[in-house]
């Protein structure tokens, strides 16, 4: 016992000489008297030119160091600045041989970086170039301490830690732009490994392109692992206000709450209840995350919470997006569960909404080879609702057209349709269905889009819908593999209603009947300009039982047949078509042009014969048509069919523009009829030749016949005498 009483008498003797010795140096050295030393000394190793103009004072308990107002400066500019640093040690820990920081303060921090217009950085000119050579110089390396298991001690405590009022300062002289860092604090109190501990932080951000600023907070518990393998946070909460410029002078919240960990030897890493938020806008997720790898495996989920888009927009400054229907924007939802295997990224369970509209099934991306998998089915979608408000009267549609139109635009027909460079990247296996769309007033229901492709070849495997009481299907592709892309289409139609799709599509109330057509055909470029005028192929189409809509053709042909007799037409009620009982033609496509020369039709004692050309680039038409007289054509006695106008054909032309009345496309063509009655003219000299001629063989046949019968009687008479 005596010698265990003497040696703690030892120890708290020399822990008391210790203490004394500390405290004779603190009150026995002034540090400001090496100021000039550390000065030179900065200066002789770096190309700083550092200032010392504060005090450099002592502290005992803590024992600690105190350095106010230092300044460095780098060819002769401010580049780091600090007006206070206080740095302080617990004392009993260095008396126990176990180092531990009491206080770490640092007060009025500015950094100034600036890049130069080469590129370079003006602190890549801290050292001289001769430091720099040695600091790229391989290292020795460092001998670390290590537990059984081998791995690292680490002894890590800090009672304190305090950053305030800190400044960074960085231009790109390059580009023009600048960042300012400004108001930044950090403070975090009892730090010490294998215990959660808290941290604070402050900021203000300033950009000048776009000018934007960013203030924020966030607040959270860190703990590490005293191997320094493990490490987790939880309780984070971060509050965020941006504005600027991209924000029209709005300002904008933002937040942030979650947790996560990870552990460096197992490889792995979660993220639970992470929540980012934005106005209205709330994503949450889960996520799990095994391996470090390039191609980690991944698993969880994410969730947009339904929000209105219409609202956000205002929320964060922008313009409403007008459109037909100002209900729409007012829901959108998102969430899937996310896997990514074998380096392809799923979205499994997906559902996207927006408005009434909601798809539900799965995405995909191949990290390697870009592949874009899209499997997804639909129930409704009304794209009308989306489009601008139309002009109102008076408004000029043309005008605003080209007020948007800035000359190499899509809408001008020389601007690109696609961009080519990205589509020779894309791997795609995309099926979209969808149970009605409504698109340019036209309905389609049953909708279904299979597209695939890779390297540049991409095949619409098929695109099919029913509508108007019929059905279509039409497949294409496209090698974009050069700058002058090539494509190919065939489409068919089948027993589709021509009179509503008509008026729905494009107002035109032309035609009914039961539409049947086959059409193929291949073009080149990649405009609308350029595809038209490149545009070649056929296409042939049958309508049964349908009819010329607001006009009539009866009426025409009616015109015709009364000019021949000399008459007037006494009917005034011709009704408002022409009823046929089928339509049929071929077409050929050249640049943008159809060219159908067998037009016919079967109508009520007429037979429609015609040819013409539908200049799609100009959205013109011309047609040729000629009503054959074949039958009885209508009750007016001045339209009464005799053997003069058998198969006479009366001439019609139908031109104009798609935008035009189709009740004044087409008309009586006066300027072939004289042709017209030239030809009856004709067959009716030839007809009466002909009677003439018949007469004069009936007389002749009928004058033998009776010398004939009259030389027989002669001879009986004989006979028998």
């Amino acid at each position: 016992m005596k010698a265990l009483r003497i040696a703690l008498i030892a120890i708290v003797a020399l822990v008391i000489l210790l203490v004394a010795a500390v405290g004779t140096a603190m009150m026995v050295i002034d540090p400001n008297d090496y100021k000039s030393h550390i000065e030179q000394a900065a200066a002789d190793n770096t190309n700083l030119e550092l200032r010392l103009n504060g005090d450099i004072q002592w502290s005992f308990i803590p024992l600690g160091l105190s350095v106010a107002d230092v300044q460095a400066s780098l060819e002769g500019e401010e580049f780091v600045a600090l007006d206070e640093l206080v740095a302080s040690v617990d004392l009993w820990s260095l008396i126990t041989m176990t180092p531990a920081v009491h206080t770490f303060q640092l007060d009025g921090f500015r950094a100034n970086l600036a890049m130069a217009e080469d590129g370079t950085g003006n602190w890549t000119r801290i050292m001289p170039e001769a430091e720099k050579q040695e600091a790229a110089a391989p290292a020795e390396t460092e001998q670390t301490l290590t537990d059984e298991s081998g791995s690292e001690l680490i002894s890590f405590n800090v009672q304190e830690v305090r950053i305030s009022n800190a400044q960074v300062n960085f231009e790109n002289r390059q580009s023009g732009q600048s960042f300012q860092l400004s108001n930044a604090s950090l403070e975090a109190s009892d730090i010490a490994l294998g215990q959660d501990f808290p941290l604070e932080l402050g900021f203000s951000v300033s950009l000048n392109e776009p000018e934007l600023d960013v203030g924020g907070t966030l607040a959270m518990q860190l703990n590490a692992a005293q191997n320094m393998k493990q490490f987790s946070m939880s309780g984070l909460d971060g509050d965020f206000t941006l504005t600027g410029a991209p924000f029209n002078g709005e300002t904008v919240s933002a937040g942030l709450s979650g947790s996560a960990s990870a552990d460096l030897d197992a490889e792995t890493a979660s993220v639970s209840g992470l929540m980012a938020s934005l106005e209205n806008l709330e994503v949450t997720s889960n996520l799990n995350i095994q391996g470090f790898s390039a191609q980690p495996d991944v698993s969880g989920d994410l969730k947009v919470a339904e929000f209105s888009p219409a609202t956000l927009l205002e929320q964060l400054g922008q313009p409403a997006i007008e459109t037909r229907d100002e209900g729409v924007l007012s829901k959108a939802a998102f969430e899937t569960t996310l896997a990514t295997r074998e380096g392809m990224v799923r979205l499994q369970e997906t559902r996207v909404q927006l408005d009434e509209t909601e798809f539900k099934g799965q995405l995909g991306y191949g990290l390697e080879n870009q592949a874009i998998l899209v499997d997804l089915q639909g129930n409704r979608f009304n794209l009308d609702r989306y489009l601008p408000p139309k002009p109102e009267d008076g408004e000029d549609a043309s005008e605003d057209a080209s007020e948007q139109d800035t000359g190499g635009t899509a809408s001008s027909g020389e601007g690109e349709l696609l961009p080519l460079k990205t589509l020779r990247g894309l791997n795609l296996d995309i099926r979209i269905g969808l149970g009605e769309l409504v698109a340019s007033n036209l309905t389609l229901t049953e909708l279904l889009a299979k597209v695939s492709g890779s390297e540049g070849r991409l095949s619409l495997d098929e695109l099919s819908a029913r509508l108007y009481d019929g059905g279509f299907n039409m497949t294409a592709s496209l090698d974009a593999r050069t700058d002058n892309p090539k494509w190919q289409f065939n489409k068919q139609l089948s027993g589709v209603q021509t009179q509503p799709l008509l008026v729905d599509l494009a107002e035109m109330d032309l035609l009914s009947g039961g539409m049947n057509l086959n059409a193929s055909g291949t073009s080149r470029g990649n405009s609308i300009n350029a595809l038209l005028e490149n545009s070649n192929g056929k296409a042939d189409f049958r309508i049964e039982e349908g009819a010329i809509e607001n006009v009539n053709m009866t009426r025409m042909a009616c015109q015709g047949i009364s000019r021949v007799h000399g008459e007037s037409l006494s009917v005034e009620d011709w009704g408002d078509s022409t009823p046929f009982n089928d339509m049929s033609g071929n077409f050929t496509i050249n640049s943008g042009v159809l060219e159908n020369e067998n037009l016919t039709a079967d109508l009520a004692g007429l037979r429609l014969e015609g040819d013409g050309v539908v200049n799609l680039i100009e959205s013109m038409l011309d047609y040729r048509v000629g009503l054959r007289v074949v039958g009885e054509v209508h009750r007016d006695n001045a339209c009464r069919v005799n053997e003069r106008i058998q198969n006479v054909i009366i001439p019609v032309r139908c031109k104009g523009g798609f935008g035009d009345d189709p009740a004044g496309l087409c008309g009586f063509d006066g300027s072939r009829f004289g042709d017209v009655l030239e030809s009856m003219a004709r067959q009716e000299v030839d007809r009466k030749k002909e009677e003439a001629e018949e007469k004069a063989r009936e007389r002749v046949e009928e004058e033998i016949k009776e010398r004939v019968d009259e030389d027989t009687r002669d001879r009986i008479r004989n006979l028998f005498n």
